[in-house]
């Protein structure tokens, strides 16, 4: 439990960003398969999900050498191992997708686990994919036990909901023994890091691009750049600007990095004090300090959200929650929110349950510097922003 004091900071604020998970935990999958040494940059402190990812390498059998700015992945000369127990993902749907498409790989039973949050979530899309493969595979959730190889045939895959199974496809397809045609379906969501999952593997070796919706993914030698750079979590950018928009004389500066066309398009309109519709299609991650900025400015609609219920919790649900804790007007719609604009939060009569969902938990901490709130579970940002809670807490040194 975390108590939260309303504050009144003033001044210049740099607001310290955690890097990428999304591009370490690809690096560090590519880095692990390669025959070579790869160095991985940062700045900040890798988050939960991170560590998780290099937990499950390193039980078959990479070693990683974790220094402040850097991590150097030295991959086994005779390539992974099956590990001895279960792999645990702990928080991580991205990790579990990625460690089970590894699985998938192997000639031998592997189980696949989390916390109770993952537990929760869904993994039936990849789950019916690999068995289309010809793989044994013992839940549609987690934990799940699943024993290749995957024998590579033309597959379709509903993308409607998630595009981390097709990532997880692509980031395990150089252990395939010959060709198969990957048709995406459904309409697309999270376009984004699909695309990025295809620009990283290209750097390491891919050839194969998206054409009309198909992709031929067929044995490859992954190449590893000796050296690669982890931009900023530019996800967490919004819960900066709610920060800023929150205290009138805050200043928030942060640092902008690379960062998708189609998240940097989201972001754009977040920063218009005026806008009145989102659409989250590419962007749902988003949608809690989004949701919170439109409560305290101009109001509207989030759209195109609906594959943010199959998050780490239903999040329309509760952001919409979370919202009227802090007494501000949000009703619930099939994909998305409506949001009545032009309110200031109020300190919550009762603690806010952040149902460990990390980004439930930093929207609710940042509008509590504005009305002072007590936070249940705070410590849940850390997988993906260790650094958060101190962070904020540093803002009592710019109070006048």
């Amino acid at each position: 439990m975390e108590q939260i004091q309303p504050m009144s900071p003033n001044g210049i604020f740099q607001y310290k960003l955690p890097p990428s998970k999304s591009h370490m935990i690809r690096e560090l999958m590519l880095a692990s398969k390669s025959s070579e040494v790869t160095e991985i940059n940062f700045q900040g402190t890798p988050g939960e999900d991170i560590i998780s990812m290099a937990n499950c390498l390193e039980k078959m059998g990479v070693k990683i050498e974790k220094r402040t700015t850097k991590w150097i992945v030295y991959p086994p000369k005779k390539g992974l191992i099956s590990p001895k127990g279960a792999i645990y993902c702990g928080n991580s749907g991205t990790v579990a997708r990625i460690m089970t498409a590894l699985a998938a790989t192997f000639d031998s039973e592997i189980t696949i686990d989390g916390d109770n949050s993952l537990r929760n979530r869904s993994n039936s899309t990849l789950s019916s994919c690999l068995k289309q493969l010809g793989c044994e595979i013992s839940s549609d959730g987690f934990p799940c036990t699943v024993k290749g190889p995957i024998n590579p045939k033309d597959i379709e895959i509903d993308a409607s909901e998630s595009s981390q199974p097709i990532s997880a496809l692509i980031l395990c397809s150089s252990d395939f023994k010959s060709a198969m045609n990957l048709t995406i379906i459904g309409q697309e969501v999270s376009r984004g890091y699909l695309q990025l999952t295809c620009k990283i593997a290209e750097k390491w070796g891919l050839k194969q691009n998206i054409v009309d919706n198909k992709i031929e993914l067929s044995g490859w030698e992954i190449i590893t750049p000796k050296t690669v750079k982890i931009p900023s979590e530019m996800s967490l950018y919004p819960m900066a600007i709610l920060l800023d928009n929150l205290h009138q004389n805050l200043q928030v500066e942060i640092e902008e990095q690379d960062i998708d066309e189609l998240l940097f398009n989201t972001l754009e309109l977040l920063e218009d004090p005026d806008i009145n519709m989102i659409n989250l299609r590419d962007a749902s991650d988003i949608i809690t300090p989004a949701a919170a900025l439109m409560a305290i400015s101009s109001g509207g609609d989030i759209i195109g959200a609906a594959h943010s219920k199959g998050k780490e919790t239903n999040r329309i649900l509760r952001t919409c929650e979370l919202l009227e804790k802090f007494s501000l007007s949000c009703s619930t719609k099939k994909d998305g929110l409506s949001l009545l604009g032009g309110e200031i939060p109020k300190k919550p009569n009762k603690p806010i349950d952040t149902h460990m969902d990390h980004r439930l938990a930093m929207t609710a901490v940042i509008l509590a510097t504005y009305c002072g709130g007590e936070i249940m579970n705070p410590e849940i940002v850390e997988v993906t922003h260790p650094d958060f809670l101190e962070m904020i807490k540093s803002l009592k040194i710019l109070q006048p």
